[in-house]
């Protein structure tokens, strides 16, 4: 039996690897995976149990219940400043799967994609599994994406351009004048312009996604439940596109999962119901006071503006991303991730996942601290 090509030259998850492997090492703090370290409000829960109750355990309509995708259309309209309907929303196994639907529905084999660089690591494996060309474009030295330098990279096999604002792992917010840019682009060189803003409740620096307006016949958006709710074991997220493109993500959607649980949607959409303003501000505090900690410590890091990443520069004399990374988790007992695993551009940087409790994010800076200064 044959292995198709693609599949068998994608790495397993590198996020997951490398977080087995440190977790191997029985770390006190672990700031490897972008996951709350909250369990998903009870109230969200109840609604999904009230619904098994009532026998919400059927198919489910393929695009999803319409009843979430009136609320996530409403939600988008206020977003975007576009009009948005529900038949333009499709509900999804999580942003992972919602990626996975835009790519194999819009590329050819051959195809090539822009992307950031550094960036979530998970978006080329969807790029190559549809037997497309992730194409990366490396940040500037504020670690911004360079629109100059993607703009270079354009050629005739170009397709789309895909994009994350809060980036995963910088926490970097796009600029109104970038996100024009990119849609110039998008409609100079014929491209769709995804946006993955599965972070988008989680920034507290403006996202500026109403400047897209003009170019909204070429945009997607992917959002999540997955951060923002605490709900990433209950696999859910959705997609807002053109209408152009709706039968072919939806068949395609169809073509891989089918539908996602009816109880599911269900509590979501009385998650849509619930504020997040408490954990946007306890993550904003977290960011900020981790990122001036970095600084203080002598790792240059930008100040994220949205998600709960830093991605501080390592020192100068450390061999290499993955070294630093191994060593933090044996001698200290900080596990963090090497920034390579985010392309690149991410070597000689380690991503720390700083939404974790506070005693846990301030014993692990304090060994950081130590860890540097006895030159690790």
């Amino acid at each position: 039996m044959r292995i198709h090509e693609e599949v068998r030259k994608m790495p397993v998850s590198p996020i997951r690897t490398w977080t087995s492997r440190l977790h191997d090492l029985s770390p006190r703090a672990e700031l490897t995976l972008g996951e709350p370290p909250q369990i998903t409000d009870s109230r969200i829960i109840e609604a999904a149990k009230t619904a098994l109750d009532q026998g919400l355990t059927h198919y489910p309509p393929a695009a999803g219940l319409q009843s979430l995708r009136q609320e996530l259309a409403k939600r988008e309209r206020q977003l975007r400043g576009w009009t948005i309907h529900p038949h333009q929303v499709l509900v999804t196994d999580g942003a992972q799967e919602a990626l996975a639907v835009c790519c194999l529905a819009l590329l050819n084999p051959g195809d090539e994609v822009l992307i950031s660089d550094p960036g979530y690591p998970g978006t080329r494996s969807v790029i190559s599994l549809a037997s497309a060309v992730p194409v990366a474009c490396a940040a500037d030295e504020h670690l911004q994406l360079d629109i100059t330098r993607m703009e270079r990279l354009i050629s005739v096999r170009t397709r789309a351009i895909i994009v994350a604002s809060p980036n995963n792992p910088t926490g970097q917010i796009l600029s109104a004048e970038a996100l024009n840019q990119l849609g110039m682009l998008a409609e100079n060189y014929d491209l769709a312009l995804i946006v993955d803003a599965a972070y988008e409740q989680l920034s507290w620096q403006p996202l500026n996604f109403k400047v897209l307006r003009p170019y909204r016949h070429r945009v997607i958006f992917i959002g999540s439940f997955s951060k923002t709710y605490a709900m990433t074991g209950w696999r859910l997220g959705w997609i807002s596109a053109p209408r152009r493109w709706e039968a072919a993500l939806l068949k395609t959607h169809q073509a891989l999962v089918s539908g996602v649980a009816g109880f599911v949607q269900q509590a979501a959409c009385t998650a849509l119901t619930l504020p997040a303003e408490s954990w946007r501000q306890e993550v904003k505090e977290q960011c900020e006071a981790a990122w001036q900690r970095l600084n203080a410590i002598g790792l240059s890091c930008p100040c994220p503006g949205g998600g709960f990443y830093c991605f501080p520069a390592i020192p100068a004399n450390a061999e290499s991303s993955e070294h630093f990374a191994l060593q933090l988790a044996e001698r200290a007992g900080v596990a963090v991730l090497p920034g390579t695993l985010f392309g690149q551009r991410g070597e000689k940087h380690v991503r720390l996942s700083v939404g974790v409790r506070r005693e846990t994010l301030q014993w692990a800076l304090d060994q950081l601290e130590m860890f540097v200064k006895a030159g690790g």
